[in-house]
């Protein structure tokens, strides 16, 4: 076997030329000695740097979305509105719906006469949960969609603005009433299990049937009136939509007839907060669930600003790095002075000094004003007052060679009150 041969299988390589050869070309070593460890390929040091700062808002932000994809998907859209389509309480009317459209109907809801605008037409039938909260405008303007209209009404609601011969009434019935007329969908019920209301056809109206007669004067719980080009169907009591009693007498099959003539029902749940006001405007709303959604960003914005935001604490004193010596800063101002040739600066300056350390020396009160500062120094050095009054208040230096002689002077001056 050969040397190489040998070395191989005795232990690891040796650079050429012994163990303290470099390490070859190409291969980095650690501080150490040894290879230096490569990061993982795409991963660089800005990428670590950026996912330490800001891991904790991206871990939030994955929550959020993550709570706001469960909320959409997992959790069922449902109100408390009476009488609406997705309302699985006794008073609402999600069993109607379901039904309906497992019959193949395409329930749409609206809120607005904006949607109602979009959606309905020749061929679909409008269901009206509550025409109280309506116009006569806005009612007329369901009507111009040409769309057969389904109304729940209510004891003496006005039918101002629908164009049909009925007059709601009071008059009702608290036990089965049976249906008495040559209407399809009312004979296919049968009978009703209570009427808290009433309709009857205006004097001398053509094309009006009533159904479900409450009394001997023609009020009944339900009216058909069709004019050959739409046809609108009156409910007297609209509890009998609701999940509490649909399922009661022949309810049911009354309701799901006369709302399942045509493949497409616009259930309409009028609000006194719909602000559109016509159904030309039809810009559809936002779903519930892309509504959810947004609230739900909107939070987890709110929580990373308030964790992203620097807490205001109480303030710290810091230890200046460096200690600038008082000379230093007299001459780098000196210099600035001459720089910007600000004699007058540098004169007010110099003789503010003095003045002070004067006032200091003959022990003249800071309180003081310039006159009795100028007596005590005229007293103390027998200059007169005058002199004394034109060196510390008297007209700035016009050149450098003014200042300096002022500044000389100055110092003659102090040195007088030293001595003395």
């Amino acid at each position: 076997m050969s040397a190489a041969g040998t070395h191989s299988a005795a232990g690891p390589a040796v650079p050429a030329g012994g163990p303290d050869a470099p390490a070859a070309e190409g291969t980095p070593s650690s501080p150490d000695g040894g290879a230096a460890t490569t990061p993982p390929a795409g991963e660089t040091p800005r990428r670590r740097s950026w996912w330490r700062r800001h891991r904790a808002a991206a871990v939030v932000s994955v929550v959020f979305l993550g709570l706001a994809l469960l909320a959409v998907v997992l959790g069922g859209r449902t109100s408390g509105r009476p009488l609406a389509p997705d309302n699985p309480e006794p008073g609402g009317a999600r069993a109607a719906a379901e039904i309906l459209r497992g019959q193949g109907v395409r329930v749409h809801e609206a809120s607005t006469l904006a949607q109602v605008g979009g959606l309905a037409r020749p061929g679909t039938t409008v269901l009206v949960t509550d025409v109280r909260l309506l116009t006569p405008e806005q009612r007329s303007e369901l009507v111009d969609t040409g769309a057969d209209l389904v109304v729940a009404g209510s004891p003496f609601t006005d039918l101002e603005g629908l164009g049909v011969p009925l007059v709601p009434g009071g008059a009702g019935a608290q036990d089965p009433v049976l249906a008495r007329c040559d209407d399809p969908d009312a004979r296919a019920a049968s009978r009703i299990s209570s009427s808290s209301g009433s309709v009857t056809a205006e004097a001398g109206a053509a094309g009006v049937t009533v159904c479900f007669p409450v009394d001997g004067d023609g009020a009944g719980a339900y009216a058909v009136w069709s004019d050959g080009g739409r046809t609108v169907r009156y409910l007297a009591d609209p509890q009998l939509m609701t999940n509490r009693l649909l399922a009661e007498d022949g309810n049911a099959a009354l309701v799901l007839r006369m709302l399942g003539h045509h493949e497409d029902l616009v259930w309409y749940v009028p609000s006194l907060l719909d602000t559109s006001g016509s159904v030309e405007d039809t810009v559809p709303a936002l779903p519930a669930g892309a509504t959810m959604a947004l609230w739900m960003l909107l939070a987890a914005a709110v929580v990373l600003a308030v964790g992203q935001a620097r807490g205001l604490g109480r303030v710290v004193t810091e230890i200046m790095p460096v200690v600038v010596r008082s000379a230093e800063t007299t001459r780098g101002r000196g210099r600035l002075y001459r720089r910007s040739g600000a004699q007058d600066h540098a004169a007010a300056a110099l003789r503010a000094g003095a003045a002070s350390r004067l006032a200091r020396a003959l022990g003249v009160p800071r309180s003081a004003d310039a006159a009795t500062l100028i007596d005590a120094v005229a007293r103390a050095t027998g200059w007169e007052a005058r002199e004394v009054s034109d060196l510390l208040h008297g007209p700035p230096p016009a050149d450098d060679g003014a200042l300096l002689a002022l500044s000389t002077m100055l110092d003659a001056l102090e040195s007088e009150v030293h001595r003395s």
